[in-house]
C-alpha cells in the first residue's frame, strides 16, 4: 500500500514529461489558398477529403464565394468589380490582387507550406495569383502552386492567357504541378459530360494532395518530416509531379508500375 503513491507519482512525471515534449514540437501549419472561381470550385470538391490542412477561398466574386462551404472566403477587390467576376481580363484581376495587398499577406502569415490552386485562363486566377505568389515570396513562406489548364475546346486565347499567367507565377513558387484538363480524356472516356470530367479531376487532385500532406504528418516506411520536404523544396520554380498510388504489401511491382506509368 505504501508504494501506490510512488506510482501514482510516477505516472503523473510520464505524463507530465510526455506533454511538455508534444507542446514543445512544432504543428506543421498548412493552408491551401484557391485564386479564382475555378479553384475555389476544385476546393469545394476536395475540401471534405483533406482533414490536414486550412482552406481559404479568394475570389473577386461574392456569389462564386458564397457557393462554396466550409472554406473561410476571402474576397477582394471590390472597389474595383463591385463582387462581380474579372470574365477574362487579367488586367482587372491583377489590379483587384494589387488594391488588396496588405490583407493577402494575412494569408500567408505564420504558416508553413501554403498551396495555391488555381484554374489558369479566366482574369482573376491569370491576374491575381502572380501577385499572391510574389507576396508568399516576399514573406518566405514554402509555397507549392497547382494549376489547371484549359481544355482545348476553351480555344487557343484562353490557353495564350494561361500560359503567360504561368510564366509570371513560377519565378515566386517553390514548385509547382501543372494539370492539363485534356489529359482526362486520356483516363476517362471523350463522351464523358463536362462536370463529371472535371470531377474526375478533382477526384485525383484530391487524392495526390490527401497523400502529399498525409507524408509530411505521419511517420512511414522513409520517415519525410517538415524539415526534410523544406530542405528538398528550398528552390524556386520547380516542376513536380504530383503522384501518388496506395501500394499494397503483395502488390509492391504492379503499384510501381502504375505509378510510373500515369498518365495524369
Amino acid at each position: 500500500i505504501s508504494n501506490i503513491p510512488s506510482i501514482r507519482n510516477s505516472k503523473s512525471k510520464k505524463k507530465l514529461r510526455k506533454e511538455s515534449i508534444s507542446s514543445s514540437v512544432h504543428k506543421t501549419k498548412i493552408r491551401v489558398i484557391s485564386i479564382g472561381g475555378g479553384g475555389g470550385s476544385i476546393v469545394s470538391e476536395i475540401i471534405s477529403r483533406i482533414k490536414k490542412a486550412d482552406f481559404i477561398v479568394a475570389n473577386t466574386d461574392v456569389k462564386a464565394l458564397k457557393m462554396i462551404r466550409g472554406a473561410r472566403q476571402f474576397q477582394f477587390g471590390k472597389n474595383l468589380t463591385h463582387g462581380l467576376g474579372t470574365g477574362m481580363n487579367v488586367e482587372t484581376g491583377e489590379a483587384a490582387a494589387q488594391s488588396e495587398k496588405e490583407k493577402i499577406k494575412k494569408l500567408f502569415d505564420n504558416q508553413d507550406v501554403c498551396i495555391m490552386i488555381s484554374c489558369l485562363g479566366g482574369g482573376t486566377g491569370c491576374g491575381a495569383t502572380p501577385v499572391f505568389a510574389k507576396i508568399a515570396k516576399s514573406l518566405n513562406c514554402l509555397t507549392y502552386g497547382i494549376f489547371t489548364l484549359p481544355f482545348e475546346f476553351e480555344g487557343e486565347k484562353k490557353m495564350e492567357i494561361a500560359k503567360e499567367a504561368l510564366l509570371k507565377i513560377k519565378p515566386y513558387l517553390n514548385i509547382y504541378s501543372i494539370i492539363p484538363n485534356e489529359k482526362i480524356f486520356q483516363i476517362i472516356d471523350k463522351n464523358t459530360p463536362l462536370k463529371d470530367a472535371l470531377s474526375a479531376i478533382n477526384k485525383q487532385l484530391a487524392e495526390n494532395l490527401e497523400g502529399l500532406i498525409e507524408m509530411i504528418y505521419l511517420p512511414g516506411l522513409i520517415n519525410i518530416d517538415f524539415a526534410d520536404l523544406k530542405t528538398i523544396l528550398a528552390g524556386r520554380g520547380r516542376l513536380a509531379y504530383l503522384k501518388t498510388v496506395e501500394i499494397e504489401k503483395s502488390e509492391k511491382e504492379e503499384s510501381t508500375k502504375k505509378l510510373i506509368s500515369s498518365r495524369f
